[in-house]
């Protein structure tokens, strides 16, 4: 028997993204993958999430995905068996091969699989009997990736957000224990949180820390990594900061680690952004499976100066070197 409510009391605070490193010649980069993954959990990572966008599942067929979801599990149990994985299935997937993939993930030995709806939307229960499908033919706990749906009626607006009534359906299915709330608009997290945190997961993300204390107000217990992914550190002393209730240090947080790295990333994106910035703390290169391109040197150099920037300042008002970049 499946222990959600362990499952759910596992994951707390920052969830940390998988991102998919690429070799020159395209290939996966399975040296440096692991070499990542050790190193977010030597600095204190225990949740890990292969997702769709930063894992780079839309550059992959279908044996990289199932290998890239196999070597991810292995790697994050032999760190410690009581780490949390998320696997992810691709984004256009049948409800038949999203059972498949749950499945077979299942036997990998992941905990969650994170599902997300590919599909044009037409009605609700199209939605909802796509997941109640795979809930009723799987047995290891789910996660709803829920972002904007995009609209099949061609007389409505291009996308739509799910419904609040049709996401507590889905949750109420005993088995989703988590959801990736991926819509990006306040008002609606708020919604979300008030209704479905009692019952679920919830994880925040894009807005970063200074979105989730907002959302944190209303029950939300997690949120997607974002500097963090940097060094898994700066996450964990906020969040401490964040029991302790001291707003003080929390506002120096924002101010001085997550404002000047969200300029970057609204510059260059956070794909691209994010990258470059593992590539100059040491982790892996900017290196991306084409169509998916990287900075180019020019704004590379510019990109390096500012995280100097960032890192000198913070350095000097933490006294830690969380970004190490010199």
């Amino acid at each position: 028997m499946i222990n959600t409510k362990y499952i759910k009391k596992k994951i707390e605070g920052p969830v940390f993204s998988i991102i998919t490193p690429f070799l020159q010649n395209g290939k996966i980069d399975y040296t440096a993958l692991q070499k990542y993954i050790n190193y977010l959990y030597i600095n204190g990572a225990k949740t890990f999430y292969v997702m769709f966008y930063n894992s780079r599942l839309g550059l992959l067929d279908e044996k990289e995905v199932l290998k890239l979801n196999k070597f991810c599990i292995d790697i994050v149990k032999k760190l410690n068996k009581k780490n949390i994985i998320i696997c992810a299935e691709p984004y256009h997937c049948s409800t038949e091969k999203s059972i498949k993939y749950v499945k077979i993930f299942k036997n990998y030995g992941a905990d969650i699989v994170s599902l997300i709806f590919g599909e044009k939307f037409y009605n609700e229960n199209q939605v909802f009997n796509h997941f109640k499908l795979i809930h009723n033919k799987t047995k290891i706990c789910l996660l709803l990736h829920q972002q904007l749906l995009e609209n099949g009626l061609p007389q409505k607006k291009p996308y739509t957000y799910y419904s609040i009534n049709l996401l507590d359906k889905i949750m109420n299915l005993k088995r989703f224990v988590a959801m990736k709330e991926d819509a990006k608009n306040e008002a609606y997290t708020k919604k979300i949180c008030q209704k479905i945190s009692n019952k679920a997961i919830i994880i925040t993300s894009g807005g970063g820390k200074k979105q989730w204390i907002k959302a944190n107000k209303f029950g939300c217990q997690s949120w997607l990594s974002g500097i963090s992914n940097l060094n898994p550190q700066i996450a964990f002393d906020f969040y401490q900061l964040v029991k302790n209730k001291d707003n003080i240090e929390l506002k120096k947080y924002i101010k001085y680690l997550e404002e000047p790295f969200f300029k970057i990333v609204k510059k260059y994106g956070w794909h691209l952004a994010i990258k470059a910035s593992l590539e100059l703390n040491k982790n892996f290169k900017r290196t991306e499976r084409s169509p998916m391109t990287s900075i180019d040197n020019p704004n590379y150099i510019k990109l390096k100066k500012s995280l100097i920037q960032i890192s000198k300042k913070s350095k000097i008002v933490f006294e830690k070197n969380y970004l190490n970049i010199n």
